[in-house]
């Protein structure tokens, strides 16, 4: 066909207007990015959404544009059809443009799906998380649907996965009927569930909300196998713990939580579990405490993740009844085939229980691969065969190439999210959002707090660790990047170029500015002090969340210059130290701050009296960020929780801040579900700090009213105090749990009459029997107390002289503090006026009698009790108890000893004759290496006990892994280790008396921790403040300035001297002294010896002196002799000649008067 001139013209028009169009298009992309450089901090200001879901929100999906035919007709015309769960009765049908092939439009692509399935009548329309439309069919015509798409030429079928198909199914029988249908081997049946929950102690059942109930319910539905991932701070271990209740009497109970929630497990255990006494709980801390070393299994072992690892033989060996996995999101998947080996033990240990609770409040961190071991423990093949299986279909894992080239495979992305989210809720997994059943709960408000780093706080900071101390060509690698990065100023108008520090140099170069903003709180502003807060009954409190080390120290310098009373919690604390931490900021008024490591102490501990939340370095992953904020806003918070995220300027904050968004959407989307998904983080408003001593609006306190979502934006400033104040905060805790128990069916008659004493136990692990108090006997006489070693909850027993051979539980307990006078009326959860003091109310006077007898005791005689139910006096308590062979109560040795250690040889006794010694190889604690021991083995090939050589009986006894198994009990163990290793006794001696002077009472551990972070001139002012006794003392002060360690600051002290016979002893004869105290007792000891000796000279002269004169007087006597003799000899001569010389004989020839007087003497 020949080309006319008119269609020339046409073709050159056509041409010219799709130039213009691209040019168009190309400026304003550029003036868009332009803009967006020009005002980054839009980067952070996230819009606020409703709690509803608007369809129009959603973008429409780029894959589902619809394409000119005209201009593609070389192409063929095909679509592909996605089929996916999107409620339990029923599935989507979404269109979707295919590589390679003409797209028609979503319009046109929904048209001819309508009629090719005419024959089946969808349900209705709706919008998937891509935004795209789909029509929805019920699950009962998916096979219809399928078959039918599949036959027709043009649409590419992808269809749901036939598991999830299948156990969907099954479980839409039950939805359609309204009922729970047990449809797997596990499963309970709802008669089975409303006997389980009857046997639950009354108390706990009446403590469970509404929500807690169906979820309790929800376990027991799946036979004890299920994930309870309620929102942060509604209570998911009450529930685990009333599902472990209804299944105690079928075995032992395995706790895995992280090290920081052991002892908090025991709390609530004692607390919500009253027929677990002291002895049924057992808490692991290291190899020592292997629950194979107790003569009886305990009902419930707690363990951390990193000692199941260490223990994971022993764990292996025994039968669990169910197993509560605490903070499950801790066993996310790795790339690798094989996962790290803490991981691997809970998934070992797993396989070997009948009945698994996982709790966590983030199932997913950062990517929904995370979840797939969770869901596997629970319900093995739901998601997939093998976690890469379960990634090829809803993580669509693909090859991608990273910014340098390296090809690797990319496991963070989701599809098929929503039909995800259905198969989880309706398998294994519960979830409940604070909006949705705490309604009540005050609001969390984010805000923003913009830094500008200037250039001395880059240097400072790359100096503070150590990038300029390093050698030669580290300084001048130094030099070079300080000319590159650091002296070039920014176009924009900023102090330096900060886009490539590291996250650690990042967090210290933001302390300044941190510094400057928080000078004008509250805290600090008021009245220049902390006086006029504590007596305010409205006294703000804070948590400060950093990751690094020298971050959280800087935090801490900085709080102890203003005299801030605060606590830290990080890596490096203990687990004591944690627990007391917690209820120190909880109960103290005067404690304003605490200092968190964001992995240290993000998860599981409850700081609901701190109103604000700050975040000096962005956590890792979005879901740290929302665990961190809800250790303030949680069930007993009364006010609205302030979050303010510092964020330097052209960092990499900014980029870790857009991961943050993206990655909350998809695994929001993954556990929320479509509707309340999480776009992205909601801010409030953006302040900015130039760290030039002012900040932009009034002191940088700027709060929107609304969000950019719709409506307009306004930004109201208020004084820093208003912005704090947002409400009151009410003592009580319960106030807001009172609101919502109202909403309970029982009243309190009815609680009344389901009360009843409750029981003793029959076995180890069989139920418990009902006890009747006998109210006619006189309760003093028949109460019996037990403190537990892990909680220091007092229990209550009762032992009728007469009537019981042994204590009977009443299986009620509670917290010391709770039965003072000053907090009895406090507390309004608390059982401390329950039936049984309601009807006995002296018991009330002789509790108070047992803790403060209990309190005057020492560390280490509270250790010989614990265990057994006590009576009035304790002092005749301490004499019931068996004395040592070797050692007086006391703990010195009998007879005495000066020797300050036993010799090596003497320790162990004399190996039999039928043993022979042999080299056992061992691991040495927690490290890889290998220690060589001696042990003593029987012929009979029997190992014998390293300390008193008799046979050990321990499941690792043949095949010892750890210095512990060389033992036949834990007692063995604790003995030889102390009489051969001084470390030992200090180490114990800590966990007694935790380093606090006996004398003076100086929390010498605490200082330590205090001073280490400060500079060498803030520890001499601080150590001035809070123990001048060493501060006075030069030499003591200038070491402890030095080198702020535990040896410097406290010492191990004999309390009988060695050298009066203390030496040997056991740990009763030990003490905890501050240095100060020590030099003034060592001082006092040699005064005391330098008078003995001299006392000792005294005698000996007066002795010397004596035998002396005594010496003398016999030389006299000797002299006169002499003169009378020679007169005698003078008139005898002639006699003497007569007498006979005898050998030897004084009267013999040649032996003298001299000789005779001195024989005398002799």
């Amino acid at each position: 066909m020949e080309t006319t001139e008119d269609h020339q013209n046409i073709d050159e028009t056509n041409l010219l207007s799709a130039l213009k169009r691209k040019s168009v298009a190309e400026s304003s992309a550029d003036q868009q990015k332009q803009e967006f450089y020009q005002d980054s901090w839009k980067l952070f200001k996230c819009r606020k959404f409703s709690t509803k879901w608007n369809p129009t929100r959603y973008p429409k999906s780029p894959l589902i544009s619809p394409v000119n035919p005209d201009s593609t007709t070389h192409l063929p015309e095909k679509f592909r059809v996605r089929l996916e769960i999107c409620s339990p009765d029923s599935f989507s049908v979404t269109p979707e443009a295919l590589k390679g092939f003409v797209f028609l439009g979503e319009d046109e692509c929904l048209r001819r799906l309508n009629d090719i399935l005419a024959d089946v009548m969808p349900s209705h329309y709706t919008q998937n998380l891509g935004g795209g439309k789909a029509c929805v069919y019920k699950i009962k015509e998916y096979d219809a649907i399928f078959n039918c798409l599949k036959n027709t030429k043009g649409i590419e079928v992808e269809g749901v996965p036939w598991i999830t198909f299948n156990v969907m199914e099954k479980l839409s029988h039950s939805f359609v009927a309204g009922r729970w249908m047990p449809c797997r081997p596990e499963h309970l049946s709802d008669e089975q569930i409303d006997e389980l929950i009857g046997n639950l102690p009354r108390t706990l059942v009446d403590a469970l909300l509404p929500f807690q109930l169906d979820g309790l319910r929800f376990g027991l539905q799946r036979g004890g196998r299920c994930l309870i991932a309620d929102e942060m701070g509604l209570g998911k271990t009450l529930q685990a713990i009333a599902i472990a209740g209804c299944f105690i009497s079928e075995g032992s109970i395995l706790v895995v939580c992280p090290a920081i929630l052991r002892f908090s497990w025991a709390e609530e255990l004692e607390r919500w579990l009253p027929s677990c006494l002291p002895s049924d709980i057992h808490l692991v801390f290291g190899h020592k405490d292997n629950p194979a070393y107790l003569p009886r299994f305990p009902r419930v072992v707690v363990i951390s993740y990193t000692m199941l690892h260490h223990l994971r033989k022993t764990m292996l060996k025994q039968e669990w009844a169910l197993l509560i996995v605490d903070e499950s999101h801790h066993l996310r998947c790795s790339k690798k085939k094989s996962e790290p080996e803490e991981i691997k033990a809970v998934l070992n240990v797993a396989k070997m229980v009948k009945r698994i609770v996982l709790l966590s409040g983030t199932p997913s961190l950062s990517r929904p691969y995370d979840i797939f071991h969770q869901i596997d423990m629970l319900w093995p093949g739901l998601l997939g065969k093998s976690k890469f299986e379960f990634a090829k279909t809803y993580c669509d894992v693909k090859f991608v190439q990273g910014p340098q080239g390296n090809i690797f495979q990319d496991f963070s992305k989701g599809i098929r999210l929503e039909e995800l989210n259905v198969l989880l809720k309706q398998t294994v997994m519960i979830r409940r959002l604070k909006e949705h059943v705490l309604v009540q709960l005050p609001p969390k408000r984010r805000q923003i707090i913009r830094l500008l780093l200037k250039r001395s706080d880059i240097v400072s900071a790359r100096a503070a660790i150590g990038v300029f101390n390093g050698d030669a060509s580290e300084k001048n690698s130094a030099k070079d990047v300080t000319s590159d990065k650091i002296n070039a100023p920014k176009e924009s108008g900023g102090c330096c170029k900060s886009g490539e520090l590291s996250f650690q140099e990042l967090g210290i170069a933001k302390l300044s500015g941190f510094r400057e903003w928080l000078s004008i709180h509250p805290i600090f502003t008021e009245s220049g002090g902390v006086a006029d807060l504590d007596s305010n009954p409205i006294s703000h409190k804070m948590l400060i969340f950093a990751h690094h080390h020298k971050v959280l120290d800087g935090i801490e310098e900085f709080i102890c210059e203003k005299g801030i009373s605060f606590v830290r919690i990080d890596g490096k604390t203990l687990a004591r130290d944690r627990q007391s931490a917690v209820l120190s900021f909880q109960s103290m008024n005067e404690v304003k701050v605490a200092i968190i490591g964001t992995t240290a102490g993000g998860v599981g501990l409850d700081f609901s009296a701190a109103q604000n939340v700050v975040f000096l370095e962005l956590p890792q992953n979005p879901s740290s960020m929302l665990q961190a904020e809800d250790r303030a806003h949680r069930r007993g918070q009364t006010s609205a929780v302030n979050i303010y995220i510092f964020c330097a300027q052209d960092t990499m904050d900014e980029s870790h801040w857009n991961y943050l968004n993206t990655s909350l959407c998809r695994v929001s989307s993954t556990t929320n579900g479509k509707y309340d998904a999480m776009q992205e983080i909601e801010v409030e408003g953006v302040s900015y700090i130039n760290l030039s001593g002012k900040s932009d609006g009034s002191r940088g306190d700027q709060v929107l009213d609304t969000s950019a979502c719709g409506e307009s934006a306004k930004l109201r400033k208020l004084h820093p105090l208003e912005s704090y104040k947002l409400a009151t905060k009410v003592n009580d805790r319960s106030a807001v749990q009172s609101k919502i128990v109202g909403n309970s069916t029982q009243t309190d008659n009815q609680k009344e009459d389901h009360f009843q004493p409750q029981t003793s136990k029959t076995d180890d692990f069989g139920p418990v029997q009902p006890i009747e108090v006998d109210h006619s006997s006189n309760p003093v006489d028949s109460l019996r107390f037990e403190v537990s070693q892990y909680t220091r909850r007092i229990h209550l027993y009762s032992c009728i002289p007469g009537k019981d051979l042994r204590p009977r539980p009443l299986f009620e307990n509670f917290r010391p503090e709770e039965v003072e006078p000053q907090n009895s009326h406090a507390n309004h959860e608390k059982e401390i006026l329950s039936k049984t003091f309601k009807y006995n109310p002296e018991y009330r006077d002789a509790l108070l009698a047992f803790n403060c007898e209990w309190n005057k005791l020492r560390p280490i005689e509270q250790k010989k009790l614990f265990g057994k139910p006590l009576q009035l006096p304790l002092s005749v308590e301490l004499c019931y108890l068996k004395e040592s062979c070797n050692h007086n109560p006391g703990g010195v040795l009998k007879g005495g000893s000066k020797r300050r250690a036993t010799p090596l040889n003497e320790i162990s006794l004399p190996l039999p004759s039928n043993a022979v010694w042999k080299n056992v190889r061992l691991s040495s604690s927690f490290s890889k290496k290998e220690k060589e021991y001696i042990q003593g083995w029987i012929l009979t090939d029997e190992p014998l006990c390293k300390l008193c050589q008799t046979p050990c009986k321990g499941i690792n006894a043949k095949t010892p892994e750890y210095f512990e198994d060389l033992f036949c009990n834990i007692g063995c163990y604790e003995e030889y280790r102390l009489r051969t290793s001084n470390r030992s006794i200090r180490q114990e001696l800590f966990q007694l008396e935790h380093g606090i002077c006996t004398i003076c009472h100086l929390d010498c551990h605490s200082l330590v921790r205090r001073i280490k972070p400060l500079s060498l001139e803030r520890r001499r002012e601080y150590i001035g403040k809070i123990a001048p006794q060493v501060a006075i003392r030069k030499s003591l002060l200038g070491k402890l300035v030095k080198d702020p360690t535990e040896g410097n600051a406290w010492h191990a002290d004999h309390i009988v001297p060695v050298y009066q016979g203390g030496g040997e002893c056991r740990l009763e004869n030990m003490r905890t002294l501050c240095v100060a105290c020590h030099y003034d007792v060592t001082v006092a000891q040699c005064a005391e010896r330098c008078t003995v000796r001299n006392k000792a000279r005294k005698k000996l002269k007066v002795v010397m002196n004596k035998l002396k004169n005594d010496h003398n007087m016999e030389a006299t006597y000797t002299q006169l002799k002499d003169q009378g003799c020679l007169q005698m000899q003078e008139r005898d001569r002639v006699d003497d000649e007569l007498f006979v010389k005898v050998p030897g004989s004084a009267y013999s020839a040649g032996i003298g008067i001299e000789d005779l007087g001195t024989s005398k003497a002799k």
